[in-house]
């Protein structure tokens, strides 16, 4: 008698055991076209409160999407975050569709794929900065890039990033003619060849070798919020303004999520996806990162973004409408 209740107490400590460990195998494996320093807060924080691990991957999107795309059902990646969404178009078949989760409904539905394979997680604009060193009048719409006085005033990063194209092919579903006749030809907007990258051309302004330049919204914001002084200085010489469509919006991207095809963990991948769009974690995008959550509260109202903060009307609609000129290169 005394073997057996021995043996029970046994089963029952070992099955423990083995519930515990397996509880402290969850994990989620990301692909990251985001760099590691912006979403380690997140992800920290997301491993604290869900006791899942997370193992991330940092890279260029085009070669982690090739290796994804080479791996096949081989492949351990369970989510991409992308930093926009045009490195995405024409990936459907690397994607997954996922079910419908609880904070889906605070987001959106312009900003959510038709057929749920990707949900924007945070809203970012491509703005145009001055500098004290500035003498021209800041052009006010995309349509004033028509006129010649800001030929050749401009700093601005290679026409074919991603950051760059998604602009254009936003422009573009609009429709507008004027918005996008310079189009045509937009390297005469600029002063030099292009190099580096958005902080690189906020530096080049504030150093008075272009009149303006063309970045990201939240640079401004990193390098006025670095601990580096010499960025905080650059920081202090430029100005940001929202450039407007001749509806009156401004053209947003967003950073997104998607699970992959073969997604291992994919109920850890939806844990996540849940995780990004929660009120509090979204606060951290602004907080943090400087970008614009996607979050409403609103449930009911869908066609509106409730952030004070915008100080310009982002224009939803040409986020899912840009799709259809990214995944025809030959539109742009």
């Amino acid at each position: 008698m005394f073997m057996k209740s021995n043996l029970l107490v046994f089963i029952a400590l070992f099955a423990s055991s083995v519930e515990v460990l397996a509880k402290s195998l969850e994990q989620l494996n990301i692909y990251s076209f985001r760099k590691l320093e912006l979403i380690a807060p997140i992800v920290s924080s997301f491993e604290k409160e869900s006791g899942i691990k997370v193992n991330l991957v940092h890279g260029k999107s085009k070669y982690l999407l090739k290796r994804l795309e080479n791996d096949g059902e081989k492949s351990q990646a369970d989510l991409l975050l992308t930093s926009d969404l045009s490195q995405l178009a024409n990936k459907k078949h690397l994607l997954q569709s996922f079910s419908k989760f609880e904070n889906l409904e605070h987001v959106n539905k312009n900003l959510v794929d038709d057929e749920q394979y990707w949900v924007s997680i945070s809203i970012r604009a491509r703005t145009i900065f001055s500098s004290v060193n500035t003498t021209l009048a800041v052009p006010e719409f995309y349509s004033d890039f028509n006129k010649k006085r800001y030929q050749g005033q401009f700093c601005i990063r290679d026409l074919s990033h991603s950051y760059n194209k998604e602009l254009f092919a936003s422009l573009l579903s609009i429709g507008e003619k004027e918005d996008t006749y310079w189009l045509q030809n937009p390297n005469k907007l600029l002063v030099k060849r292009p190099t580096g990258n958005d902080r690189d051309q906020l530096r080049a302004l504030a150093e008075g070798k272009c009149q303006f330049a063309i970045a990201n919204h939240y640079y401004l914001d990193m390098l006025a919020n670095s601990e580096n002084k010499k960025d905080q200085l650059i920081a202090s010489k430029l100005k940001r303004h929202w450039l407007k469509t001749h509806k009156g919006t401004t053209l947003i991207s967003t950073t997104t999520a998607a699970i992959t095809k073969y997604a291992p963990n994919k109920s850890n991948a939806l844990v996540f996806m849940n995780y990004l769009l929660e009120d509090d974690t979204q606060k951290i995008y602004a907080s943090q990162l400087f970008e614009f959550p996607v979050y409403t509260k609103n449930k009911q109202d869908q066609t509106t973004l409730e952030n004070n903060n915008f100080k310009m009307i982002p224009d939803v609609k040409a986020v899912k409408a840009s799709l259809s000129f990214l995944v025809n290169p030959s539109m742009l």
